[in-house]
């Protein structure tokens, strides 16, 4: 984990020339890493609706139906904007980079850069739902913290073969020599599925773990179906850092 966070720094210090965009690319990451947390907590405003909705004063359940659909459509605006902007940002970011690049070379850059700014948004995304999971259950949250911890030391590790297997098909092409697609296509994707596989090990453990705890009232049924949701976002979270981590080995082996 230690070497993918040393090579991520020194690729944002590469593409991101200065600390204005630097600044710019750390609000993009959080913006990016919120949206899911906000839909997290939309969840818990409307199963805490639905299971005790009949227990609550009229208006509080309209104040929390206005704060529902508040949150859900901010959601999908942050997302919108922020998808969109990420692109502009990046022709701005290049634009000031003084360095002479050849066009693939730059092109190579940009699918670094997008991949990058996958990769640090959805590792933020999972430390932000485990925060958000301190509130629901501490224990519950403090598990699926180790957990994450570590899938991402493995990652890592996966992460770093990747780009050394990566760099050895660059020199073979430099030295012309033949590498067919299914040898870079096959090498890439195995990668990113084996990760992938074992962040799905590591989720069902822990919802196997939150029905036990539900079934002993550690967890409130409304947490348990936020917790529920929250592990089937953090499955799909790892599985996108799992790809992208990936793509831009590949994209970082061949721009430089």
């Amino acid at each position: 984990m230690k070497k993918l966070a040393q090579e991520l720094w020194h690729s944002a210090r590469l593409l991101v020339p200065t600390n204005k965009f630097r600044a710019q690319l750390i609000l993009l990451v959080f913006i990016a890493a919120a949206i899911p947390v906000t839909e997290l907590l939309v969840a818990k405003l409307f199963t805490d609706l639905v299971i005790d909705g009949a227990n609550k004063p009229l208006s509080l359940i309209v104040v929390n139906l206005l704060i529902f659909g508040l949150l859900f459509v901010a959601t999908r605006v942050a997302n919108y904007i922020q998808k969109n902007y990420r692109v502009k940002f990046f022709d701005r970011a290049f634009g000031a980079d003084k360095r002479q690049k050849t066009a693939q070379g730059e092109s190579w850059e940009w699918a670094m850069a997008l991949e990058m700014v996958n990769i640090l948004s959805f590792t933020v995304q999972a430390f932000v739902i485990v925060g958000f999971f301190f509130f629901l259950n501490p224990l519950m949250a403090a598990i699926t913290l180790v957990m994450v911890l570590i899938l991402l030391e493995v990652m890592g590790r996966v992460f770093m073969f990747q780009m050394k297997t990566q760099r050895e098909f660059v020199e073979k092409r430099r030295a012309k020599e033949v590498v067919t697609p299914a040898e870079r296509l096959g090498s890439r994707i195995k990668s990113a599925e084996f990760a992938t596989l074992l962040a799905s090990f590591f989720v069902v453990a822990l919802m196997v773990l939150l029905v036990v705890f539900s079934i002993q009232g550690v967890i409130t049924l409304s947490s348990t179906i936020v917790f529920f949701l929250g592990l089937r976002l953090m499955n799909t979270t790892f599985s996108s850092i799992s790809s992208a981590l990936m793509r831009f080995a590949r994209a970082k082996a061949n721009s430089f």
